[in-house]
């Protein structure tokens, strides 16, 4: 697949290895709705995004973006959003973006896309 290929997404295990947890701790987190993974033939992979962020500020967006389909959340990372100055999720938070107001663009991303469940942004 070529999000693998592209280094766009990341197997679990580095995911893991980069927060200090156990492969296995990422699975709770899922279901928690503070991560989320793509599955590519039989692995799951998480956005290489996640990487460069803590878990509780991934664990914030991830959130807002409620029951969305996991491809519909990756584009959310991957895109490059006007009012985070063009820049994707991670480089923004990463250039000092408030947390708080990605979370709202994510909750925003989510109603227009018809999510059910969608967190309330602060």
């Amino acid at each position: 697949m070529q999000w693998v290929k592209d280094g766009l997404v990341v197997p679990g295990e580095q995911l893991a290895q980069a927060w200090g947890l156990t492969r296995q701790a990422l699975a709770p987190a899922a279901d928690r709705g503070e991560v989320f993974a793509v599955k590519i033939g039989n692995r799951l992979y998480y956005p290489q995004a996640f990487l460069a962020l803590d878990r509780e500020t991934v664990a914030t967006v991830c959130r807002a973006l409620g029951d969305l389909g996991a491809s519909e959340k990756l584009m959310f990372w991957l895109r490059e959003h006007g009012v985070l100055g063009g820049k994707g999720v991670a480089a923004a938070l990463d250039a000092g973006v408030a947390v708080a107001k990605v979370e709202r663009l994510a909750a925003a991303w989510a109603r227009e896309r018809g999510a059910a469940r969608v967190a309330a942004a602060a």
